[in-house]
């Protein structure tokens, strides 16, 4: 078997995989000599990279291939099975050749493109990122000229992402590098790959490229930060904004060795990239994310209203009261009477306490009082911001809907900013909202600071509760759930530690209302949860009763659950994609193929689709390159790529859960480290209806004794202990 090495020039794709590889004609450039290369998946992940008239270089073995043509008769084809293809930027004739024949630069004739490479050589690709039309002009028209510029400033955009592919960094957060670099993207990449931290946590390719390819030593500056910066990313994993400087030091001794060790975490702090802070260090851009929230906090906090203001609230509070036609605790009139005068206020309670009430009394006052023409709901995530539009009437929007939908200017001066669920809301995303919040506005963030942790970096609301902010507290529970007692049964794990009352069960009958315990061993609580499952009107169908746990993968754990739903009850066609290599394939999930009517969630942030970590949404149908799913009404087409994020959802982590509600949700209780009071709470507060747990009832009290949840090393109030905020 032959082996082929050298440049090809794209001529016809004939077909891409949908989940990888691509198969074309091409021209081995110089001896026009014609070749069809068959890429698998392996060497050509991102099919779309490749397109008509551009050129790679290959090497990979060479075979004759004889075919047979529709009309009968019979050819040789030389068919290359690559190794290897790396993108080559096209140059001189190649460039000249690419203007005049490619799709992308239509309009534009042999001799025009012989007369623009002749003219501007390579300068072309500086004109096209300078986005200067004007020198082009002498040439062709304004229209081509445009399409030159465009076509140009993409193909750029190809080689970066080839590159990224080459390095196995995922198309998703291809994208994120194209959209911040854009045309610079290739040349940044090439010069110093170890930029790419900033995107991703993993460096064994990039170090390997980096080492390998670009001969870079090992003590270059770049790689040594780079490597102490990924220790610090891989603590925004479990959550932390920062480290204890030993544990930094003792993982960069592990990864490098201990001379290197030293030199990385010295030349990271000597740089500014790491900042420390007593025995913690923080890396440079989470140093900025907590210091300007504090920042900005303290800002909207020194910001003071009329006193007069205080005075009107009242009247308006009764006025409110007879439109609703009930009155407001105490409390509750007091945490209006807050919220109004006050730029800055937390409204926080336990569940059934009353405080959706309390946000539009607050809305009704300020609106009343001519304080603000704009009210802005938000939460983290979808569903929950449908359940404020629910309650309130006002249409409410997820906080990544608000940041990519709404303009900054297009915010009222005077307007007010309410963020619900704020319990859930990280570090990153309350920079964003605060950054947005305008010089005469207000911002009121509601939510339970028992309730579990952000998913994402840091702690918001945690911290935030332990200042003097305006904090009006409501713990008067307010309703109950048509008598499931769901509210009552929370508060009591809630406040376990202050009153340690025992948490009153309802004997489990069935399908009903209240909250139940099923004692079980361990062993049975795959098998009793299934049971209930099914006794509650679970089928498969819908998310009406959900199944949550505090693990993924041990026993009672989400995989094992979901498998488990999946073998009794998906019974839809299974999902079917096109390989370049083995024709139709099925995409499994934990081993199991995907069938259209299953309930699924996408396990990471996609702004630009607007459906976040933890949105659940139930496959519609697929063809062989998207996959149609519904998110609660927000129909999205996802690409194939994007399936590595989608995890089965009639089970899920309790995390997970967070901002959703269901009618009915069964809570697996069994040892597990991340068990604790916060996230009994959490899963007893997902439920509209009925709440079974299955389990250990001991495991279960020794749980309400725990708080490892909050146990986040973060820096957030020592940066706002530094505005002299107390």
């Amino acid at each position: 078997m032959n082996v082929f090495e050298g440049e090809i020039q794209i001529r016809k794709i004939r077909r891409r995989g949908g989940i990888g590889g691509v198969i074309f004609s091409a021209v081995a450039v110089g001896s026009n000599q014609r070749f069809v290369v068959k890429a698998n998946y392996q060497t050509a992940r991102s099919p779309s990279l490749f397109r008509e008239m551009h050129i790679w270089h290959v090497k990979g073995h060479v075979e004759q291939t004889p075919i047979k043509w529709k009309d009968g008769t019979t050819a040789i084809e030389n068919t290359i099975t690559p190794i290897k293809m790396d993108f080559v930027k096209a140059a001189h004739e190649n460039l000249k050749r690419l203007l005049a024949e490619s799709p992308d630069f239509k309009g534009i004739s042999e001799i025009k493109a012989n007369k623009l490479v002749t003219f501007f050589g390579d300068t072309l690709y500086d004109i096209a990122r300078n986005n200067d039309i004007e020198r082009l002009l002498p040439i062709v028209g304004e229209e081509v000229a445009q399409r030159i510029i465009a076509g140009l400033n993409q193909y750029e955009e190809l080689g970066a992402l080839r590159l990224l592919d080459d390095l196995g960094v995922p198309p998703y957060i291809g994208d994120s590098v194209i959209t911040i670099w854009e045309q610079q993207a290739y040349e940044k990449i090439k010069m110093n790959p170890y930029f790419l931290t900033a995107f991703m946590a993993d460096l064994s390719a990039i170090d390997a490229y980096a080492l390998d390819r670009l001969k870079m030593k090992e003590d270059t500056p770049e790689r040594l930060i780079a490597y102490a910066k990924q220790v610090m990313f891989t603590g925004f994993n479990s959550g932390n904004t920062c480290l204890e400087t030993t544990k930094v030091k003792y993982q960069l001794d592990r990864m490098l060795g201990k001379a290197l060790g030293t030199k990385a975490f010295d030349k990271a702090v000597e740089q500014d990239e790491l900042v420390i802070h007593g025995n913690l260090v923080q890396v440079k851009s989470m140093n900025i994310v907590e210091s300007s929230v504090a920042s900005i906090i303290k800002q909207l906090s020194d910001k003071t209203y009329n006193p007069a203001l205080a005075k009107r609230i009242d009247s308006v509070i009764d006025s409110f009261e007879l439109g609703v036609g009930f009155s407001l605790t105490e409390e509750q009139r007091n945490a209006v009477l807050q919220c109004c005068t006050n730029s800055i206020t937390l409204l926080t309670g336990g569940a059934g306490c009353g405080k959706t009430t309390v946000i539009e009394a607050i809305c009704y006052a300020l609106e009343s009082l001519n304080q603000t023409k704009q009210v802005i709901l938000m939460a983290l995530a979808g569903k929950a911001a449908q359940r404020i539009t629910e309650a309130t009437g006002r249409e409410a929007l997820t906080i990544a809907g608000f940041m990519h939908n709404v303009k900054p200017e297009d915010i009222d001066e005077d307007a007010v900013i309410i963020v619900d669920e704020a319990s859930m809301v990280d570090v990153l995303s309350l920079l964003k909202v605060l950054k947005r919040v305008p010089k005469r506005g207000r911002i009121i963030l509601t939510g339970d600071q028992e309730q579990l942790p952000p998913v994402g970096v840091g702690l918001g609301l945690h911290v935030l509760v332990n200042l003097s902010l305006a904090n009006p507290h409501l713990s008067v529970v307010k309703r109950q759930s048509e008598s499931s007692g769901i509210p009552n049964i929370a508060s009591a794990i809630r406040n376990y530690p202050a009153n340690k009352i025992e948490v009153p069960f309802t004997p489990y009958q069935g399908l009903g209302k209240g909250v139940s315990f099923i004692d079980c061993e361990p062993s049975n609580i795959e098998a009793m949860c299934m049971k209930v499952y099914q006794e509650l009107g679970g089928n498969g169908t819908d998310d009406s009763v959900v199944l949550l746990s505090s693990v993924k993968h041990q026993e009672g754990g989400v995989v094992n659950l979901n498998s488990h739903v999946y073998d009794k009850f998906a019974l839809g066609e299974k999902l079917t994609l096109a390989h370049i290599e083995f024709g139709n394939v099925n995409h499994n999930i934990d081993g199991r193929p995907i069938k259209i009517g299953e309930m699924v969630m996408f396990t990471r942030n996609d702004y630009k689709k607007d459906i976040r970590n933890g949105s659940v949404g139930k496959v519609l149908g697929f063809n062989d390159e998207d996959v149609t799913i519904d998110f609660e009404g927000n129909i999205v087409e996802l690409d194939l790529n994007d399936l590595v994020n989608i995890e089965r959802a009639y089970a899920m982590t309790v995390h997970k859960s967070q901002g959703s509600q269901y009618e009915r949700v069964i809570v697996v209780v069994k040892n597990s480290r991340n068990l604790d009071r916060h996230l009994l709470y959490t899963a007893v507060t997902r439920a509209k209806q009925q709440v079974i747990f299955v389990g250990c009832r001991d495991t279960f009290h020794s749980a309400l004794e725990k708080s490892n949840a909050l146990n986040r090393n973060t820096l957030l109030a020592t940066h706002l202990m530094r505005c002299n905020f107390k």
